[in-house]
């Protein structure tokens, strides 16, 4: 099957697709923390994966933008110049798309399910105005 990452954008900015709340044990067994994966797909096509920790020190922890998908599912990343990130976190592939819409990468069998449909993703380059404009003149067509 081929993808193209607008499909997965919704009709609005786009999707934020997300792994469920996997916790980290301490040495004494006890929950300590846990990440939150997170893909979001945009209206224009662009892909983002961003980590977030949960806990008692909550934070964002790193996030990288996807220079495209092929046809088949392989992303490109664009590694940052500066800053953290960690690869071994970053999908390589998307492999399956299921019934209900959920997202599998890597043939995992944990999926990645669709979390919001958001209009605007200031932070990241895509307020209301810049979404409305980019609709109207057609950057969010296929």
């Amino acid at each position: 099957m081929a993808y193209e990452p607008k499909q997965f954008a919704g009709s609005h900015c786009g999707c934020r697709y997300q792994q469920d709340y996997r916790p980290v044990l301490g040495r004494d067994g006890k929950k300590e923390s846990g990440t939150l994966e997170v893909m979001k797909f945009y209206y224009d096509g662009r892909i983002r994966f961003e980590q977030h920790c949960y806990g008692e020190a909550a934070t964002f922890v790193f996030g990288v933008w996807c220079d495209g998908m092929d046809p088949d599912g392989t992303l490109h990343w664009s590694r940052p110049k500066a800053g953290y990130y960690d690869e071994q976190y970053l999908p390589k592939k998307l492999t399956k798309v299921g019934e209900d819409g959920s997202l599998y990468f890597d043939d995992g069998i944990f999926p990645w399910k669709l979390a919001d449909d958001f209009t605007e993703d200031p932070r990241w380059g895509y307020p209301k105005w810049k979404v409305a404009l980019g609709k109207l003149t057609g950057k969010g067509r296929k």
